[in-house]
């Protein structure tokens, strides 16, 4: 069975820039704490929302690379890796993914032209690695020690935002998870998108294939282009366009003002006509079963601690910096969910038939008798129209007899009988063709 997808994820911790007295001057400027909306705030929970905020609008601004640079390596952050008990290749089983919230992240089984598939179920068939986060390079804007993760498909963007899982530091993390096939009908019977490739112009996740999840940040995203003329830094912008600036006070406040007025992106379709989200007609879900256990154990093995640590110190050092995580199936099964039509042509037809059978008659056997009624009708008045005839043919020659008996032999000349009678007798004949 084909693996999915995993990707796991930390947050932007590595400051590896001094800050320059005159951006330092900058940050503190009245202008710049009124754009990054610090004014008028005491609360600290509030405080360090806002500013994991202006971090992301912060990190925007600057070249991929650099966001790269200050981020965790491949080989920095995935320390070991085995799959289906086998070890795995970092270098080429791992896809860097940037996000912008939560730095350099590596996607698992990426390639769906080499991916690797799972004969068997339980933690032991699955991919289980070691990530290293470090601590000490965590900034004062993370508030917990750890990494996400999110399964999905391998051609759908990850969302780890929305549904990633979190697996703290000192854990050994383990996540079962099933597959689920969800087929939906098209019109006339549904509404739902067949195409999975979108225009990169209007969808901005436009190297992956369509979700319900990336068209509502789409709708939200260029929705706020046109208002602003600048997108949120959250989310991708379209080529040609920028994200808005964390230092630009005006651009800040439009952001704030369209969210306002549209809401977020997840009730953007209660307030956007235009904008029509569909579910996909056949995509796959994946449930996940979380669970966790204390680690490093006494007997785990930790090869790179340093030469100078004893067993206790490397493992006390593990267990505050590096996270255990299994990714596996289940079971080898997957479910099926699929739409059918609850009333189709073969229903229609079935149901037309009952009900001209029940209440007008128009069954084969009515038809039949129908047909026997009819031959009779018509035998019957055939042997009425005979029996007429017969009646009719029979009256003529009995008047025919009853004239003939009122002719006397005394009205007959002598000689003439036999004209007479013969004369007399067509003539009564003729009178009677006249009744």
């Amino acid at each position: 069975m084909s693996y999915p997808s995993t990707t796991t994820e930390r947050p932007t911790t590595r400051t590896a820039m001094k800050t320059p007295t005159n951006q330092s001057a900058r940050v503190t400027a009245p202008e710049t704490v009124k754009a990054m909306g610090f004014t008028g705030m005491t609360d600290g929970v509030a405080m360090l929302t806002r500013a994991k905020e202006n971090l992301i609008f912060t990190m925007s601004a600057l070249p991929e690379v650099q966001r790269i640079a200050l981020s965790q390596s491949k080989r920095e952050f995935i320390e070991m890796c085995s799959f289906d008990g086998k070890e795995c290749d970092i270098d080429a089983d791992f896809q860097l993914h940037v996000d912008p919230e939560f730095g350099n992240c590596y996607t698992f089984n990426w390639d769906v032209n080499n991916s690797h598939s799972s004969s068997k179920a339980g933690p032991m068939y699955g991919i289980r690695v070691i990530l290293f986060v470090n601590i000490s390079d965590y900034m004062a804007t993370s508030e917990a020690s750890g990494v996400r993760l999110a399964v999905h498909s391998p051609t759908d963007f990850p969302f780890p935002d929305t549904f990633g899982y979190s697996a703290p530091v000192g854990f050994a993390s383990s996540f079962g998870i099933k597959k689920h096939v969800v087929q939906r009908l098209s019109a006339p019977y549904g509404d739902c998108q067949q195409e999975k490739k979108m225009d990169s112009s209007v969808y901005i996740y436009g190297d992956y294939d369509y979700n319900p999840e990336g068209c509502h940040r789409s709708c939200f995203q260029n929705t706020l282009l046109d208002k602003c003329g600048c997108g949120d830094p959250r989310f991708p912008v379209p080529k040609g366009r920028t994200h808005c600036s964390a230092f630009n006070a005006t651009a800040r406040s439009c952001l704030d003002q369209a969210i306002a007025e549209i809401g977020d992106f997840h009730r953007i379709m209660k307030r956007l006509t235009n904008c029509q989200c569909k579910q996909l007609c056949e995509n796959e879900v994946y449930s996940v079963t979380f669970s966790t256990s204390k680690w490093p154990s006494g007997g785990t093995n930790l090869g790179n601690c340093d030469p100078n640590m004893n067993d206790e110190e490397c493992r006390r050092y593990y267990k505050d910096n590096a996270a255990m995580v299994e990714v596996y199936y289940e079971q080898l099964n997957y479910e099926l969910l699929k739409e059918s039509e609850a009333y189709g042509l073969a229903n229609l037809l079935a149901d037309v038939g009952g009900h001209l059978g029940l209440w007008m008659g128009f069954s084969v056997i009515t038809i039949m008798e129908c047909a026997a009624l009819f031959i009779d009708l018509i035998k019957l008045c055939c042997n009425k129209f005979k029996e007429r005839r017969a009646l009719r043919k029979s009256s003529k020659i009995q008047k025919v007899e009853e004239r003939y008996d009122e002719v006397t032999p005394g009205e007959i000349p002598e000689g003439n009988e036999d004209f007479q009678f013969i004369e007399h007798s067509d003539e009564n004949a003729i009178d009677d063709n006249n009744y």
